[in-house]
């Protein structure tokens, strides 16, 4: 019997970050991708083997993305909205896309699970004709992220056709019925997808955990592919499932994140903390800033934070988006260390001319002499060397690296080299974390629950790991080759 479903993996295998998986459901005459990201450290190799990044052939000739030709869909990249940032300025690219369409394409739409660079990356470059399905809040997330960044060639989102979804909406494709529902990540807005194809249940997880603040969420996740599952009185036939974890594991939570922190300072011996964690990370940030109030700390935070919080929390409908409040939370200080005037500084800006407001705002002499007590936090190399060289060599300060899961080379060089340069300073550093990815017993407890037919690991450096972990087990693991399809039969 013919397949009637394929699934092509285009990124995401053997390593963390890029997933692409397109599905072909030949019943309904449907194609879809799960994720259109970019792997980081691909890309980063790609930009330092190239003198000038400015066109998408480039990017498929070093296979970051998939070249049109290896893809049955017609017209997958825009003919009209790529964006040369060396050659016009962001606003005289939207001009000049005025009135412009691309052609028609055959692709049915495009799922993002998140608002992690490396599941979305890639949509800067596709047709405009194409929808893009996105959570409420990942797709705030997105564009306050795309407009609070430098206006370069790898982000420009303008044209495109965003159809948002929550958890408990069923999105309909030419009858492929496919279910959305919330999952505990390190950033909000993560959502897994069960969707029923012709050939049975085929399940995503997105990147999940189980050990976050919102794990009952993951939970929700697992009950829902149960309930579709009894309704439909059929087996999940596939699960695609992230393995970042899959080779290590660590006992650690949000909550113990809270934990160390305050065993730090019960006996605080340092007048100010430099931290770092990824910007999207609202549930490290609200950590933070909890601990700042609890002893009377201020947190600083650049204009760039303050504009992408303010933004999330003008829209926010969830008690959890809500706090910590930019505006409402006296302690968070706001620091000026650019003065490059970009469009997006114009809104916070009156914001920061609030007689309230005014009197938070600090610039980088005001730093160099600041007594203590003091939170600094940087989301970025570039805000890290800004600020260098304004710390306040009067005081006594620590560097915490708190940031998400380092699984990237380039990532562990950058914080090595930052810990190194400020160790030579005299500031030693601490490593307090918690992981944004399910560990290896939440990951066989999550497939067990779920208990697929066959299981794809992606996501992970690790996938024949997962052979030998399920080896007794009566289910197929597969481990496709990239771009080769898995034909699933009914």
């Amino acid at each position: 019997m013919e397949s009637s479903v394929k699934l092509t993996f285009y990124g995401g295998l053997n390593k963390v970050g890029g997933n692409k998986v397109l599905l072909e459901d030949y019943a309904f005459n449907v194609k879809i991708f799960i994720d259109f990201g970019i792997n980081s450290t691909e890309f980063s190799q790609t930009r330092s083997n190239t003198s000038k990044l400015t066109e998408v052939k480039q990017l498929t000739e070093s296979h970051v993305l998939p070249r049109e030709e290896d893809v049955p869909i017609q017209n997958l990249y825009s003919k009209n909205f790529i964006y040369d940032h060396t050659k016009l300025r962001y606003r005289e690219k939207v001009d000049e896309c005025e009135n412009k369409t691309d052609p028609p394409s055959d692709l049915d739409g495009i799922l993002i699970s998140h608002p992690h660079r490396d599941h979305y990356q890639g949509l800067s470059f596709i047709n405009r004709n194409i929808p893009i399905y996105a959570g409420v809040v990942t797709k705030r997330i997105i564009k306050a992220l795309s407009l609070c960044s430098p206006p370069k060639f790898e982000n420009f989102l303008h044209g495109l056709k965003w159809i948002r979804y929550r958890t408990g909406n069923m999105i309909n494709i030419k009858g492929l019925e496919i279910y959305p529902v919330h999952v505990d990540h390190s950033i909000p807005a993560a959502y897994g997808f069960i969707i029923c194809t012709s050939a049975g249940i085929i399940v995503y997880s997105g990147d999940f955990r189980m050990h976050g603040p919102l794990r009952l969420m993951t939970m929700d996740f697992i009950r829902k592919v149960k309930e579709i599952s009894e309704n439909k009185e059929e087996l999940v036939k596939i699960l695609i499932c992230e393995g970042t974890h899959i080779n290590k594991g660590v006992i650690e939570s949000e909550r113990m994140v809270k934990q160390h922190l305050s065993k730090l300072f019960n006996y605080m011996l340092f007048d100010y903390v430099l931290v770092h964690y990824d910007r999207v990370d609202w549930d490290r940030f609200r950590t933070y800033i909890n601990i700042a109030k609890k002893y009377n700390w201020k947190f600083i935070i650049t204009e760039k934070d303050a504009y992408f919080y303010n933004r999330l929390n003008k829209k926010a409908i969830y008690d959890t988006m809500k706090d910590p409040n930019i505006e409402i939370n006296k302690d968070i200080l706001i620091l000026s260390h650019d003065e490059a005037k970009l469009p997006w500084k114009k809104g916070l800006y009156d914001l920061l001319e609030r007689d309230d407001m005014k009197q938070r705002r600090i610039t980088l002499e005001d730093l160099k002499n600041l007594e203590g007590k003091f939170f600094l936090y940087f989301a970025s190399n570039w805000d890290y060397n800004k600020i260098k060289n304004f710390l306040p060599t009067h005081l006594r300060g620590i560097f915490i690296c708190s940031n998400i899961d380092p699984y990237a080379e380039d990532y562990r060089f950058y914080k090595n080299k930052i810990s190194n340069e400020l160790l030579e300073r005299g500031i030693p550093s601490y490593r307090i974390h918690s992981s944004g990815h399910a560990k290896v017993h939440d990951l066989i407890r999550y497939i067990n629950e779920i208990k697929p037919e066959k299981l794809i690991p992606i996501h992970t450096n690790f996938p024949e790991l997962f052979r030998k972990l399920f080896r007794t087990e009566k289910m197929e693991i597969i481990l496709p080759t990239r771009e080769v399809p898995v034909n699933i039969g009914g």
